[in-house]
């Protein structure tokens, strides 16, 4: 199949996930622009700028041959298990994102965990060395497995910035509307 025949099926297979709303391959330029907006973002910090942060997943989708844009809405389903760690210079992870599974499993376990907030807990037993920082990891993006002509796929979840920018730009501005980075490379 030819990169126009891989990139057709890859958008067919995408828009057929419940919760798709707009699909976009990012060209050139667009890639440069998100490429900016992301950095601006890590530049501004998370926590209104009270802490770095490292978005290791979408630097991994931008890293590849193929990047694309989705636009979902409430229904679109990722798996967002280990989206989003806090770490500290020697790679400890201080603390993470879980999900409400997670959760239930963490409180059955570990009663006397401590929660930042409903879904985000701190490990309490880790010596921190260094400035920590928050880490947005690839997530994995199942529904591409058997689009033949692809490899590597990865995903991320963008930056606020990059986000409202893309929404405004395919016309999803609004609430309950996010946006989702895919990332591939194409078979040899």
């Amino acid at each position: 199949m030819d990169r126009e025949g891989i990139l057709a099926a890859v958008e067919d297979k995408v828009r057929e996930i419940p919760g798709v709303m707009e699909v976009k391959f990012l060209d050139p330029a667009l890639k440069e622009k998100v490429t900016n907006l992301e950095v601006q973002a890590e530049k501004n910090g998370a926590c209104g700028g009270l802490m770095p942060f490292v978005n290791r997943g979408v630097w991994e989708a931008l890293g590849r041959e193929v990047s694309l844009v989705i636009i979902g809405n409430a229904q679109l389903l990722v798996d967002n298990k280990g989206l989003l760690y806090m770490m500290d210079q020697k790679g400890q992870v201080l603390g993470e994102y879980v999900t409400p599974e997670q959760r239930e499993k963490i409180l059955e376990e570990k009663p006397d965990t401590k929660f930042l907030s409903e879904d985000f807990i701190m490990h309490t037993d880790v010596e921190i060395h260094g400035e920590p920082y928050f880490l947005i990891d690839e997530i994995s993006f199942d529904y591409l497995d058997d689009v033949p002509g692809i490899t590597r796929v990865t995903s991320g979840s963008m930056s606020t910035l990059s986000d409202d920018y893309l929404r405004e730009l395919l016309g999803f501005a609004g609430p309950n509307m996010w946006t989702h980075l895919v990332g591939f490379d194409l078979v040899e």
